[in-house]
């Protein structure tokens, strides 16, 4: 299965839906967890969780996968840091994907294979290949889909830390998804992009500069909520079954940790960060004090 492959169908469902909530100059985010770095906006995109139970510090980014302005945060997050993880929103496939990518795995031929090799049955495949084309002209255009995440891993090398891919198989998210794709969604791929191959490439380029700019946790929330009441089991398969997984790599890590993952799994991981912090002070009253008293505090 090709990591490309994953990737563009985990990111349609956000990409459909900023057709459906067009961002407002005067969106307000509301506030989130502060993080101290010097330079990064408090506005929810970054955000620090520590763990009560052995004091690490998760630096939480939040990125749109196909922008500019996500990678640079990411890069000047671990640059201040300097965690000792670095932990990224993808499995192993997918990882190797991004850093040996080359401009001829975007032959048609190629792609169309790799997309009939995928799980899942006609319906899943072709619906694929539909997206990988759509991937190809972003390419082509000179966006890179996840280059936040190539960026964490060369600056885990850079500053000496250890990366780790903290989410489940490719291949067993698509498994799912292949249960609850259907005829009707493929249609939905498919309208979606002839619309956007009829773009000239200056209103692409154009879009994608919008998103670096405009999405704020918010909005990202806003359609988070309409694609869960839209297509409910999707957005279980895609992003709560998920945010599960990610958080519990999350919580077994010890030291400073930069963890970078999709803008609409940060809600869900903050969420679940909220619930096992509360457990842990129910369970262990005592053990916390201690903790507090030395240090590990929140």
């Amino acid at each position: 299965m090709s990591s490309s492959n994953y990737k563009k169908l985990l990111r349609f469902s956000l990409t459909h839906l900023r057709s459906v909530f067009p961002p407002s100059s005067s969106e307000q985010d509301e506030t989130h967890y502060q993080h101290g770095i010097p330079g990064i906006p408090t506005d929810g995109r970054v955000v620090l969780l520590k763990n009560s139970n052995n004091g690490a510090q998760i630096y939480l980014v939040g990125t749109v996968h196909i922008s500019e302005q996500s990678a640079e945060t990411v890069q000047k997050v671990i640059d201040y840091v300097r965690p000792d993880v670095v932990a990224v929103e993808l499995c192993k496939g997918r990882a190797e994907g991004i850093v040996d990518w080359k401009p001829e795995d975007d032959s048609l031929y190629k792609l169309f294979r790799e997309s009939m090799r995928a799980p899942g049955g006609l319906c899943m495949k072709i619906g694929i290949f539909f997206l990988s084309c759509w991937y190809r002209r972003l390419h082509a255009n000179g966006t890179f889909p996840g280059l936040e995440f190539k960026v964490a891993i060369e600056e885990s090398s850079r500053v000496g830390a250890t990366y780790f891919c903290i989410d489940q198989d490719s291949d067993v998210t698509l498994q799912q998804v292949s249960k609850v794709f259907s005829f009707n969604s493929l249609r939905k791929v498919y309208t979606r992009i002839l619309d956007e191959l009829k773009k000239p490439r200056q209103m692409i380029q154009h879009h994608t500069d919008f998103i670096d700019v405009e999405y704020t946790r918010s909005l990202v929330k806003e359609m988070g909520s309409y694609q869960k009441k839209l297509w409910p089991e999707f957005s279980e398969v895609m992003l709560e079954d998920r945010d599960k997984f990610m958080f519990s790599n999350l919580r077994s890590f010890q030291g400073k940790v930069v963890a970078v993952v999709g803008m609409g799994h940060m809600d869900g991981i903050e969420l679940l960060w909220k619930g096992a912090e509360e457990d842990d002070r129910k369970q262990h009253p005592l053990d916390l004090k201690l903790r507090v008293s030395h240090g590990h505090s929140e």
